[in-house]
């Protein structure tokens, strides 16, 4: 069996050349230069900060441009305006406790979708419970999957839970864990259209680098994302966008409470804030540096032109709809608007749907296909942005029969 064919990347995303490249040269730089004098001004000012012969020793490294330029880079993948802050971290589940303290500082009850990812879901549970506040929850993701229901439906669906259970903020995810694509943007018009101004947060894990949505139209307060999936950075780094002006002020309030109540503990989050305003105190822990680096190498293999990688996308994923037609698969797909790059298979037959999820995994690899699998014979598999050829579809074709 050869190499596999990569289709996991909802999962966890193959790093992409510039990434490589940028990690194994942080890697070289921190085994042969060790911490040189010019090793802050690096971080925080890039490159232009070092001798004069490193970019010849390090070439992979002679664009970086600092903590301040990474943000920058973010935030056009993002289509973010520029004066809005970013936040990096270690661990993004630091960055949805953080967003969730927010949400319920204001909010006495927030509406979740059932789709929420279950860990968020947790995180905004204990939150509630803290604060004495409630959540609500709506069922939209049935509905979605099995009954064609229209963005309009889902648009009303909320709105009606909404206002019948008298919510007062929202936590959203953008794409869900199976790929559907929620219209979050129209939702949140429609609700203040009719509520006023709410707070929001948007999970956009599965979304930063998938889709072309775009953060310009300030939609959102907060929008947490991460860079070892679509972007394709490998090494974990939560991000926290901020999406609305008018919400920056409490949102760092909310921020700096929690840093110095110890209630958010994330070593590069708060290093890499006072190093990009220049303000480090001799109590900075010791910081894992190398998802910066792997970050910033997969932001130059990145483009913010996402409307024209995410068709290409999508024509593998009616490429694999199409083939699916003559196995034992079945396609489960919401109506096109939801759709995404991400492919929903579930096995007609009785064996698949009985193994375990990981011996279902597990069956597809050795068909040299990876992809994400679940319990009753479901199957997930994230599109690449170049075009399938012929061999790896009739390779994909060749697992769907094998496995079944």
């Amino acid at each position: 069996m050869g190499k596999s064919l990569y289709l996991d990347t909802a999962r966890l995303g193959r790093m992409t050349p510039c990434a490589q490249q940028a990690n194994v040269e942080f890697t070289r730089f921190a085994t042969e230069e060790v911490c040189p004098p010019y090793f802050e001004d690096f971080l925080r000012h890039g490159a232009n900060a070092c001798p004069n012969d490193f970019r010849e020793q390090f070439p992979a490294l002679g664009n970086w441009s600092g903590i301040v330029g990474l943000k920058s880079r973010l935030r056009e993948l993002a289509h973010s305006p520029t004066d809005l802050p970013v936040l990096l971290a270690n661990r993004s589940a630091q960055l949805m406790k953080y967003a969730a303290r927010w949400l319920f500082r204001p909010c006495e009850n927030v509406l979740v979708l059932d789709a929420t990812w279950p860990a968020y879901r947790t995180t905004l549970e204990a939150e509630r419970q803290r604060a004495d506040r409630r959540i609500s929850t709506v069922a939209i993701h049935e509905t979605i999957l099995f009954q064609q229901a229209t963005a309009e439906d889902v648009v009303a669906i909320v709105e009606s839970a909404f206002t019948e259970k008298r919510c007062d903020g929202l936590f959203l995810p953008a794409v869900t864990h199976d790929g559907i694509r929620l219209p979050i943007s129209r939702i949140v018009k429609s609700l203040e259209s009719m509520h006023g101004v709410i707070p929001v947060v948007v999970d956009g894990a599965q979304d930063f680098c998938h889709t072309p949505a775009t953060l310009n139209t300030e939609y959102c307060d907060l929008y947490l994302a991460g860079c070892h999936k679509w972007l394709g950075g490998y090494y974990p780094m939560g991000l926290a966008f901020y999406g609305r002006r008018r919400s920056i002020e409490f949102a760092e309030n909310v921020l700096q409470q929690m840093l110095c109540d110890g209630d958010l503990d994330d070593p590069l989050l708060r290093f890499s804030s006072q190093l990009e305003t220049d303000s480090l105190d001799s109590s900075t822990e010791t910081v894992n540096l190398g998802s910066l680096f792997s970050c910033y190498g997969a932001t130059l293999d990145s483009t913010e032109e996402r409307e024209s990688v995410f068709q290409e996308r999508r024509c593998n994923a009616e490429a694999i709809a199409d083939l699916s037609q003559e196995t034992d698969w079945r396609l489960i797909s919401p109506s096109p608007e939801f759709q995404s790059a991400v492919v929903m298979l579930e096995a007609d037959s009785s064996p698949a749907r009985s193994l375990p999820a990981k011996s279902l995994r597990t069956a597809f690899e050795q068909q040299g296909l990876s992809l994400s699998a679940y319990q009753g014979g479901r199957i997930r598999l994230s599109m690449p942005e170049t075009p399938l050829s012929e061999s790896q579809l009739h390779q994909i074709q060749a697992a769907f029969h094998a496995v079944s």
